[in-house]
């Protein structure tokens, strides 16, 4: 499937509410036609004051629409970046990209809804070809 605005958001709102608690503000949504992500959590690192701690604002949620990939992956690929966007906006320090905090969630949401999140996609030869082929 290539995903829509429509049915991202559409997901995004069911899986805020069922998984964060509707925790989380409505985001923008791109579309992408990379060639190096399925997924992608963009924002800004501002500075509080001229030496002081840095905060998170700007956030855009990109979604690679260059495959037509199986719905459940999509879905998990929104589920991984709405990962980042949790920690992100609650302004917290993961240890890496893929840290402590990112694992942790990651695990619930996978038991809670048995989910497969993983913290990267291994395209099969075919899908990797398709991603390839489309210019």
């Amino acid at each position: 499937m290539r995903p829509t605005i429509e049915y991202i958001e559409s997901r995004f709102n069911q899986y805020n509410a069922l998984f964060f608690d509707g925790a989380l503000p409505p985001i923008p949504v791109k579309l992408s036609n990379a060639k190096t992500f399925l997924g992608k959590l963009c924002f800004k690192r501002k500075r509080k004051w001229l030496f002081g701690d840095y905060y998170n604002t700007g956030f855009v949620l990109r979604i690679n629409t260059r495959a037509d990939l199986p719905e459940e992956l999509v879905e998990d690929t929104i589920l991984h970046e709405m990962i980042h966007y949790y920690i992100a906006f609650n302004q917290w320090r993961d240890t890496s990209t893929h840290g402590q905090l990112f694992r942790r969630e990651m695990k619930r949401i996978n038991e809670k809804g048995g989910r497969h999140i993983s913290i990267s996609y291994r395209p099969n030869p075919e899908q990797l070809a398709q991603l390839r082929a489309k210019n």
